[in-house]
Parts: C-alpha cells; sequence; structure tokens
C-alpha cells in the first residue's frame, strides 16, 4: 500500500493548486454560460449537459446532478483511456462543475432578453471556460472523456471539431422533443463559437511563426539569431528557380512578438535578403511549451 508520504513526494501541490483554480474560473464559466443564458431562455446545448439541460426542461431534474449521474459510465468506458492523475482530476473538476451548475450560478442574474444574444454570450463563455480547463490538463466530464479521448489517440484531429460533431445527436432530440428549430440552430452557434474558442486556447499554447530567409550571409543571421533571440536555426541549400544561383535560407522558428525583431536584425545585416513569415502552431521542441492531453503524470 502506498504510503501518504509517498504520494506527497509523487505531487507537485504548486502545481496542483494551479491546476485547481484553473478548473474552479473554467467551471464557473461555463455554469454562467449555461444556467445564466442558455437555460434562461430556453436555448439548448449539445453533450451531457445538453441531455441535462433537457431532463431539467421536461421535468425539473437539476442540471448538475444529472451530468454527474451521466458521467459514470463514461467514466468506467474511458478508464483504460486516459492518464490515471488526468481521470482523478477531471472527475475533480467534474464536481466542482456540477457544483457550480446547480448551486453558484443561480446566485447571479439571468439574462432574459434576445436568444441570439444569449447564444452568443453562452457560446463565448463556455468555449473560455473549457479551454482554460483543457490547458491544464483536465476535463469537466460528459462527452469532453471522449472529446480528449479521442485527441489523445489521434493527435492531428482538432478537438474543437470533434466537440462541433459530437452536437448534432443532442440536438436532434432537443429538434424532435420541442420542435424548436430556431433553438437547435442557436445550439450549433454555441457549439461553433465555443469550438472556435477552445481551438485559439489550445493552439495558442504552441503558437509561433517560422521565418525562412534567403541571404548571401547566413552565418552572420545565424549567429545573430542565437545571439540576439537565444532561438536555433537550420541553414537549407537552396538555389534561384530563374537565376539557377546556390544561396543559402535559414530557417528559424520564433514566437509571434520575436518577429519584428528578427526581420529588423536581419534587414541590418543583408538589405538584399528575402524574408517570409508564416504563422505556426503545435510547435514542439526546445524553447516552446508542449501541450499533451490526458496523460498520465503519476
Amino acid at each position: 500500500m502506498v504510503s501518504l508520504k509517498k504520494i506527497n513526494r509523487k505531487i507537485d501541490w504548486k502545481h496542483e493548486c494551479r491546476v485547481m483554480t484553473g478548473e474552479v474560473i473554467g467551471n464557473f464559466l461555463v455554469a454562467v454560460g449555461t444556467v445564466n443564458f442558455a437555460s434562461r431562455l430556453n436555448v439548448p446545448m449539445t453533450g451531457v449537459t445538453g441531455v441535462a439541460m433537457i431532463l431539467n426542461w421536461l421535468y425539473g431534474l437539476p442540471i448538475g446532478w444529472m451530468i454527474l449521474l451521466f458521467n459514470i459510465p463514461l467514466i468506467l468506458l474511458c478508464l483504460r483511456v486516459l492518464g490515471r492523475r488526468f481521470l482523478l482530476r477531471s472527475i475533480r473538476c467534474m464536481i466542482v462543475g456540477s457544483l457550480m451548475i446547480d448551486y453558484v450560478a443561480p446566485l447571479f442574474p439571468s439574462y432574459g432578453g434576445d436568444r441570439i444574444l444569449a447564444a452568443l454570450c453562452c457560446g463565448a463563455l463556455t468555449g473560455l471556460g473549457y479551454g482554460i480547463i483543457y490547458r491544464e490538463n483536465s476535463s469537466s466530464g460528459g462527452t469532453d472523456f471522449l472529446t480528449v479521448a479521442i485527441k489523445s489517440r489521434f493527435p492531428h484531429i482538432s478537438m474543437g471539431l470533434i466537440e462541433f460533431a459530437a452536437a448534432f445527436v443532442v440536438l436532434a432530440v432537443d429538434a424532435v422533443i420541442f420542435n424548436d428549430i430556431d433553438g437547435v440552430i442557436l445550439g450549433l452557434v454555441i457549439n461553433f463559437i465555443a469550438a472556435e474558442v477552445i481551438n485559439r486556447l489550445l493552439t495558442g499554447v504552441n503558437e509561433g511563426a517560422v521565418t525562412f530567409t534567403i541571404t548571401d550571409h547566413p552565418a552572420d543571421v545565424v549567429r545573430m539569431i542565437n545571439d540576439e533571440l537565444d532561438r536555433g536555426s537550420t541553414i537549407i541549400p537552396a538555389s534561384g528557380g530563374y537565376s539557377r544561383q546556390d544561396r543559402s535560407m535559414v530557417m528559424c522558428v520564433t514566437s509571434p512578438k520575436e518577429v519584428a525583431l528578427l526581420q529588423r536584425e536581419i534587414e541590418k545585416i543583408d538589405p538584399q535578403s528575402f524574408s517570409v513569415q508564416l504563422p505556426c502552431s503545435e510547435i514542439h521542441g526546445e524553447g516552446f511549451r508542449v501541450f499533451t492531453i490526458g496523460q498520465s503524470d503519476i
């Protein structure tokens, strides 16, 4: 049996406190978007939350408790796929989220205006909330377990796209029960906005810019990149398509805020150089933070 001292040595409590703070903030945003905007005006949502909202509208059942109930089979389904620390962290996050929905969000005033504006606000708030939770390598449960499990197996698939694809099942049920086509469209709007916000937050973690520079002074450019930016670079042999002259191309990946400095220094070294900057994401390597999902850190 593992002793308490051994467990404490394995857990970085400072990091765990940061994760819990992110979970609380993220779940609060999700709860406000769900309860104070969507549920108040009967705007349907997707996933387990959407199913819980349907039951709430039909029978008055509490949304948060229904989310907890529906999460049990999903937890069992993904038990072997997700890392143990990630799974335990997500169960904690799921409980916090359900409590936020049932007991915290109702304390705040609800929006009672236009349904379209409510859908826009709900999508932005829930997307921001889920994005914060995902960035802390956690999940709020529900179809998030399936989404993160698929993302961990197929990292090239957009997480927002997975979430968007899962929306149609719940929205179809809502359309059949309530015959509310406008509500279904608004539900899609919520899901689309949330997916875009999630993607922006997640790709922003590993976001940068790659610069390709054709220059006659590659050694000087490489030295400048190393001294001024503390970045690595690669010299690639190249030749002109028209002149057929041999040239050198320097490739360097930087953060977006370093692009202007890089270009300015390149122009000082070689005013005749030719540079192209391209935005890039999912950068893995020294000098860049690597974002992983659902991996065990025990």
